[in-house]
């Protein structure tokens, strides 16, 4: 966005407040000659969304340089010139086509640059996009001109010819000269043995008494008249030549510069546009590092009239100098008078309100900090100075005068206006009643305004007029310095009587002068050292405070910051202890393996099937006493421990890391059947959560579950081999009777594990993820049994009673193969065809050991 235009604000206020010193800080950041024209060229202006954008590119351009360093205007020139003598037709020179080449070369980097970061810099990446690219010129360019800016050979066919010719004449020429300098006839005649160039023809440096001995063409003498230039005889056709070949390769150097002139011609627009656009970033780059370096913020904006500046510092001077004020205006004081010493620092919290206003309206950010807040304004005002005028036979109370005449006239209802001295130059009476009568003008005109006085009136005028508020600049009488700072609720005191003490006068002479100000007067002044002493003290608690709460704020980031480390190394920690877990899984897995495997081995041998069962708990047993770390369940929602369960209720069991489970009967007992994924377990309800609300929901009876099933297949105390059984028999293998008191009555609804209400955790972890049907359909019968044999492994690991085998119906083959595998194995009691409406003889149910 171009940022020149015609000063929206009044000249003399840009003047008084010296924004041209501020700009021209800021041209001392451009890159190129454009930018530093852009940067020269700002103004602030009046329209808030010029304001709002120009401050997000500011602020974008400084997020990219703190971020990745300043920005690559590299080979970017000013080519406006150029363009302009291509417009009108005037041949382009060689350095001025290589500056074009690069220019494009530098924008398009540019670009790239920028809209590789286009997420940080959403309007300046919008901004680069406008660069177009112009491969035909810098192709044709580079083709053409070499680094030095001399015209290459490449550049056409028929220059490559001429000084192909060129060299050839040369290197005739330079083969006669040779052999002239060196005869012996000859080298007496000469005063040297070099070849000199005269009037681009090539000759020998000859004594001049030989002049005439020697044929050839005089082309001068030196300057002492001891030697002759002369070009032999034998070289001047070939001098003729060369110098026809030079007038040729001109020719055809003036040929390639106007065909190179007419391309930049035709895309004048387009590098015209990429040069300005370069210069617009140029300039956000420069506002970007100004305000870097003034360490300044971005403010926020408004258009209500309000200003709450946060120790802010004025731009042109000295920073580690420079006493921060802070500022309010607008909320509920429309004016501010502010009254002090001299050399106070009046002046300068002026300043700097005003050339905060210009720099803002303007797309600067402002040195403050942050959270400061500025009004936009439509006029800005400024009387600051001595206005005297030797010229126009102006005093200094004239001066002023006509000035804040000017003002009222034009002022708006948008305006901020700055008096200095208000009403001084004259008698002080008259010139309080007059600075009265024009702030009274100035508030009727809702501006907001900002002067200084010495006049006691006016201190007591914004005590009783709504809308104006007292403020003064500390003064410190012990040092008899100012301290700059901006005190505002309270009116600033001469200290006339207090200082002259301190600086020796007689006491009888400060004593008459208090008794002739009058008790009321005394009285006054005195109130108003109190009530500047009590806001001077609120204004330390009140910095204090703001100390403490930085404190305290930079102590809760560092024990953020602590925990954030304390919970990162438990995660580590965790990490690794996870990883231990897991190798020791892996060493207790092979083991436990081996077990079944010796498992399968024995066969029948039932002391031996009890040995090693025995064995696969004990390592089973060990791996989680080993394992040493346990995940942190999931969070149990907190409700009370439930008194009655329903069949159906959904509840968290807490001793299983609050796995979800179904109540499988209705219970007021102290303990609940609940089924988790394929097991069912047994659980105390203090260890039970419900999740919703408990009720009773009956289901209707409709086909048995695969518990039922296990549970219904009646026991046969032999088997006959060889004889084919009906589809719907059940088949029993006989085992060693258990004692009553451990058989278990399988539930409706899920399988109950074999190993009662112990379960290990190996055990959970395979029967939640293990599933109790095995389908086999579709499997031939060498491929299906051996996964028979692993699901069987499983089954009887995850502790169930049993399961389903789905092999189909088919020709029976399948069907067959798996009961005959069945059959012989230990670790199946019974197996039976399922129910008809659960598979019928396309399913054999399965009772484990």
């Amino acid at each position: 966005m171009d940022q020149s235009h015609k000063p929206d604000f009044d000249p003399h206020a840009l003047r008084v407040l010296e924004y041209a010193r501020v700009i021209d800080h800021l041209a001392e950041y451009a890159s190129t000659e454009l930018g530093r024209e852009r940067c020269l060229s700002v103004q602030p202006t009046v329209m808030h969304a010029f304001i709002r954008e120009w401050q997000q590119e500011t602020a974008e351009a400084r997020r990219l340089i703190d971020d990745h360093g300043r920005f690559p205007f590299g080979g970017i020139h000013d080519i406006r010139r150029a363009l302009q003598s291509a417009h009108i037709g005037q041949l382009l020179l060689p350095l001025q086509l290589l500056e074009i080449g690069n220019t494009i070369v530098g924008c398009n980097r540019l670009k790239a640059w920028i809209q590789a970061k286009g997420e940080k810099a959403p309007l300046l990446a919008e901004r680069a996009d406008g660069i177009v690219d112009s491969p035909m010129v810098t192709g044709a360019i580079d083709g053409s001109i070499g680094r030095a800016g001399d015209i290459l050979d490449s550049a056409s066919p028929a220059l490559a010819a001429v000084r192909s010719r060129k060299r050839m004449l040369l290197k005739r020429i330079d083969e006669k000269l040779s052999a002239i300098l060196s005869s012996s006839v000859t080298r007496p005649m000469l005063m040297d043995t070099q070849v000199v160039e005269r009037d681009g023809r090539r000759c020998l440096n000859v004594k001049v008494e030989h002049k005439r001995v020697l044929q050839g063409i005089v082309h001068g003498l030196s300057a002492t008249g001891q030697t002759a230039f002369i070009e032999p005889m034998a070289v001047v056709e070939a001098n003729n030549e060369l110098r026809e070949a030079e007038a040729v390769e001109q020719r055809e150097i003036d040929k390639v510069l106007q065909r190179l002139t007419e391309l930049v011609k035709k895309r004048e627009a387009e590098l015209e546009s990429g040069i300005q656009i370069a210069g617009g970033l140029d300039l956000a780059c420069a506002k970007g590092e100004y305000a870097i370096h003034l360490g300044a913020c971005e403010p926020m904006l408004n258009h209500k009239g309000r200003i709450h500046i946060r120790q802010g510092r004025h731009p042109l001077l000295d920073p580690e100098k420079c006493v921060p004020v802070s500022v309010k205006l607008g909320d509920a004081a429309q004016a501010l008078l502010i009254t002090g010493p001299n050399t106070g620092g009046k002046t300068v919290t002026l300043k700097t309100l005003g050339l905060f206003t210009l720099m803002a309206q303007s797309g600067l950010q402002v040195p403050c900090q942050s959270g400061s807040e500025l009004a936009m304004f439509d006029q800005v005002f400024a009387d600051i100075g001595d206005e005297q005028s030797i010229a126009q036979n102006l005093s200094t109370f004239s001066g002023h005068v006509a000035n804040i005449v000017r003002i009222l006239k034009v002022c708006g209802r948008r305006a901020l206006v700055l008096l200095d001295e208000l009403g001084s130059g004259t008698d002080p009476a008259e010139g309080a009643a007059l600075a009265k009568s024009i702030l009274s003008e100035l508030l009727a005109h809702n501006a907001r305004i900002v002067a200084t006085t010495h006049y006691g009136e006016l201190k007591e005028f914004a005590y009783s007029r709504d809308g104006v508020e007292n403020a003064a600049v500390e003064f410190d009488v012990e040092t008899l310095k100012p301290t700059y700072r901006l005190l505002q609720g309270v009116p600033g005191s001469s200290n006339a009587f207090h200082i002259a003490r301190r600086l020796g006068m007689p006491n009888r002479v400060v004593d008459a002068a208090v008794a002739s100000l009058g008790s009321a007067g005394a009285d006054a002044a005195e109130v108003m050292l109190r009530l500047e002493a009590a806001k001077k003290a609120a204004e330390d608690e009140h910095r204090e405070a703001e100390r403490l709460r930085k404190e305290l704020a930079d102590l809760r980031a560092k024990h953020a910051k602590r925990l954030e480390d304390l919970e990162r190394l438990r995660a580590e920690a965790k990490e690794r202890a996870s990883e231990e877990a897991r190798l020791l899984i892996r060493q207790k897995t092979e083991k436990m393996d081996n077990i079944i495997s010796e498992l399968r081995r024995m066969g029948k041998e039932g002391r031996k099937t009890q040995s090693a069962r025995k064995k696969m708990k004990e390592t089973s047993e060990e791996l989680v006493g080993q394992i040493g770390h346990e995940k942190e369940p999931p969070p149990v929602d907190e409700a009370d421990i439930p008194t009655a369960l329903a069949k159906g209720d959904t509840v968290r069991v807490t001793s299983l890391g609050g796995a979800s489970g179904v109540v499988v009967e209705n219970t007021s007992g102290a303990e609940a059947i609940v089924q988790v994924g394929v097991m069912r377990v047994t659980v105390p309800m203090t260890g039970l959560r419900i999740v919703g609300v408990s009720a009773a929901k009956q289901k209707p009876k409709a086909k048995p579950s695969l518990a039922d099933e296990v549970a219904a297949m009646p026991p046969i105390p032999s088997r006959n081999k060889g004889k084919e059984r009906p589809v719907h028999d059940a088949i029993s293998k006989p085992v060693n009777p258990r004692p009553e008191k451990d058989k278990k009555q399988p539930r409706a609804g899920g399988l109950a594990p074999r190993s009662g209400n112990q379960l290990s955790s190996v055990m959970i972890e395979k029967a939640s993820s293990f599933s109790h049907e095995l389908m086999l359909i579709g499997m031939r019968v060498d491929a299906a049994l051996p996964r028979l044999d692993k699901w069987l492994d499983d089954a009887v690991l995850a502790g169930l009673d049993g399961g389903r085998v789905v092999h189909g119906k088919g020709t029976g083959a399948l069907k067959r193969a798996v009961w005959e595998q069945l059959s012989g194995d230990t670790r199946v009691v019974a197996y039976q065809l399922s129910h008809p409406d659960e598979g019928g003889a396309g399913v054999t149910v399965i009772r484990f050991a």
